[in-house]
């Protein structure tokens, strides 16, 4: 493969991560406009604090998403928690929820997609 096109991660070795669900319900405007926001503030908190965000479709019957974050350092996944804690939507209520996420499981995905694009034989899925 040239290298010029090899899909590469800066953070090979991610193994804190944090995962919430958010729910975009079609038949409820006013819940699909909330949980729009929160994750609009994810994202943007994400961006504030160098933290890595993935979003996939958990159950596209439900309109559930999955959000997963990975920290490169404890200090930015601090700054990242007190934001989501500052937020009168969310609170310490929502950090609560968030959920330690195997970051192995993440790289094996990833491993995956990219032998995807790329059409190398695949590892096993996660």
């Amino acid at each position: 493969m040239n290298q010029q096109h090899e899909i590469g991660s800066y953070r090979r070795d991610e193994d804190d991560w944090l995962c919430t669900i958010e729910f975009l319900p079609g038949d409820d405007p006013g819940g699909r406009l909330f949980g729009a926001d929160i994750v609009g503030y994810l994202v943007g908190y994400a961006q504030l604090t160098n933290t890595r965000v993935l979003a996939l479709i958990g159950d596209p019957d439900a309109s559930a998403y999955e959000l997963l974050f990975s920290f490169s350092s404890p200090e930015e996944k601090n700054e990242f928690l007190n934001l989501v804690r500052s937020n009168e939507d969310m609170g310490q209520d929502y950090v609560i929820e968030l959920t330690a996420f195997w970051g192995r499981t993440v790289a094996r995905g990833r491993a995956f997609l990219i032998s995807l694009v790329v059409g190398a034989p695949s590892p096993t899925p996660c």
